[in-house]
């Protein structure tokens, strides 16, 4: 290795936070021959992952002056620019960002970033820290294009098919919040509603495993043509309405709570379903209620 800003070894990345998360990344970018400088709040972290490929270093400021990659693994972004205030010699680098962020603290970094005279890439994990470096680890990336062209290489170290998104540098959390919040969760929550009704009512956890794994073939379908017809704005349908569902929701609801389950989110899909009906949106498909879930203001006109 070179000899580089000020003395210090130059290593390929560098990567901020020792946490389980921060760890597998290190080792993954050292599995693949890389070298990495770590550094953690708490030293004892850093040094416990020091051996082939992987040295820890005494500061932060040592961290990001040695490496022209800085990837940040920390449990927040507000964590994370408290961790790299005192760290100076930004100029050429490129920062990633891997813990959760918000669209607002995704533009916060990449403007805390620039005025050092570094590129800024937002990224987000959708894996377990034992998926990172195999074909199971999910990493996207959106920011900086020149960033992403030149350290991909590296980064695809990280396992599976790292993705650049965007350009737009909120993309990543936008996705986030969207698909792995909204959706995501809300989605595991009403299996979960789902599912206790089901196997209160009796039946076999065998049948309900069987029928849920149905069930997911349907809804990746359902998924991919709701996600067409919103970029669209075509709704028109030859298969089932939305007052169809609608009226097969009600009635699941009225079931459900009969056998004393809340039925909450049901209840939610419900009252959305409805107000689209009252829109008149009820002979167009299912994503049409699109109209009136998209803002407070479209849902008070209907």
């Amino acid at each position: 290795m070179s000899e580089a800003n000020g003395g210090l070894t130059t290593h390929d990345v560098a990567v901020i936070g020792c946490g389980l998360m921060g760890a597998a990344l290190a080792r993954a970018f050292a599995k693949s021959g890389y070298s990495v400088a770590v550094w953690n709040r708490t030293p004892e972290r850093a040094e416990a992952l020091a051996g082939e490929g992987i040295r820890p270093v005494r500061s932060v400021g040592d961290a990001v002056g040695s490496s022209r990659l800085v990837v940040a693994c920390l449990s927040t972004c507000a964590a994370t620019l408290s961790a790299l205030a005192p760290a100076a010699g930004w100029h050429g680098t490129t920062l990633v960002n891997l813990a959760s962020s918000t669209p607002d603290e995704a533009e916060e970094l990449e403007r805390w970033a620039a005025k050092r005279g570094a590129e800024y890439l937002d990224g987000a994990i959708v894996c377990y820290p034992q998926d990172i470096g195999s074909s199971d680890a999910t990493i996207v990336f959106s920011g900086s294009p020149a960033a992403w062209s030149e350290h991909e290489r590296t980064l695809t170290a990280l396992g599976g098919a790292p993705r650049h998104v965007s350009d737009q540098v909120t993309a990543v959390s936008l996705l986030d919040v969207g698909v792995i919040g909204a959706f995501g969760v809300t989605a595991l929550s009403a299996y979960v509603e789902g599912a206790t009704y089901v196997l209160g009512q009796g039946v076999p956890a065998a049948a309900l495993r069987e029928h849920t794994q149905l069930a997911l073939g349907t809804l990746r379908r359902a998924v991919e043509e709701a996600a067409a017809a919103i970029a669209s704005g075509n709704h028109r349908t030859d298969q089932a309405t939305l007052a169809t569902y609608a009226e097969g929701a009600r009635a699941g609801l009225a079931v459900m709570r009969g056998a004393g389950h809340r039925a909450r989110l049901l209840e939610a899909a419900t009252e959305n379903l409805a107000l689209a009906e009252a829109a008149g949106l009820g002979t167009l498909g299912f994503a049409a209620q699109t109209t009136v879930v998209g803002s407070a203001d479209s849902a008070k006109e209907v």
